[in-house]
């Protein structure tokens, strides 16, 4: 049995539909009780659990065998790495985390060495472990920019020339499922991405060919994204974070493409070009 956390973002609502395909036997994690009752309405196993209550997730994980975690929170190695020595007592023994590319304990970036933090505590463990670490998310252009592009405004962010191997959530499912179901995995870390880098102008470019219409991208300072992420409700921690990882980005952090999810499922990382065709309506 699979305990998914996370599961109604944008790469846990990804992997609640793989796993269905694939017949799994697994359970979902919800925080709300209007995620319980989204989650049950599709026909999956819900329970009600939260990573900051250990005696929650410790009663979630009766039964199971294998985790894949994810936590969004603000500073969320701490939950991470407590959900992981809760898992181990409950007798888990496979843990398949989302983390992120450019995790280290090194890092200038606070997410990055969250990650870190939460990868070693996993590696430590005694536990079998997979990592999992994608770059941006496809689904980012449709969840933070499509209302602005909707309107005719420009995109403001702080990623310069940059150019990113923008990577589907689809195929990060698909490799977390796999790795979740088949065996070889354990210990081992998969850098995920897309095929193709590009740069927030040249995903601009394209989106604009497809609306038949003009899609502007502004670059913008640092401390003017600071602020506006603040000002959006971010807290200071988090907003720190994803400026310098723009500026990763900028230092060409994020540029790379690797072939593992090929390698993982068999098929092909799936193109952003394909991305925006198929969404196009979202930002009409």
């Amino acid at each position: 049995m699979i305990l998914i956390t996370g599961s109604t973002g944008k790469v846990g609502q990804q992997l609640v539909a793989a796993l269905k395909a694939k017949g799994a036997a697994f359970k979902a994690l919800a925080r709300s009780e209007a995620s319980l009752s989204a989650l049950k309405a599709q026909g999956v196993e819900a329970v009600k659990g939260d990573l900051g209550d250990p005696a929650s997730l410790k009663a979630a994980l009766q039964g199971v065998d294998k985790l894949f975690l994810l936590s969004s929170a603000s500073h969320f190695d701490r939950l991470e790495i407590a959900a992981i020595e809760t898992a181990k007592a409950a007798g888990v023994k496979h843990v398949v985390k989302l983390s992120a590319q450019g995790a280290s304990a090194d890092s200038s970036n606070p997410l990055f060495r969250a990650h870190a933090r939460a990868e070693r505590a996993l590696e430590e463990s005694g536990l079998a472990f997979t990592i999992l670490r994608p770059t941006f998310f496809q689904q980012n252009w449709v969840a933070f920019y499509a209302h602005a592009i909707k309107a005719g405004q420009p995109v403001y962010v702080n990623a310069g020339e940059g150019r990113m191997a923008w990577i589907d959530t689809r195929d990060i499912a698909a490799v977390a499922a796999t790795a979740l179901m088949e065996p070889g995995h354990e210990g081992l870390v998969y850098d995920l991405t897309g095929p193709e880098a590009l740069g927030y102008v040249d995903v601009a470019a394209r989106l604009g060919k497809l609306l038949d219409r003009e899609v502007a991208y502004v670059p913008v300072s640092d401390a003017a994204a600071f602020q506006a992420m603040k000002g959006m409700g971010m807290d200071a921690w988090y907003a720190y974070g994803m400026v310098t990882l723009n500026q990763g980005v900028r230092r060409g952090m994020a540029e790379p493409t690797t072939g593992t999810v090929e390698l993982v499922t068999g098929a092909a990382s799936r193109t952003l070009d394909a991305f925006l065709q198929e969404n196009l309506a979202a930002f009409q």
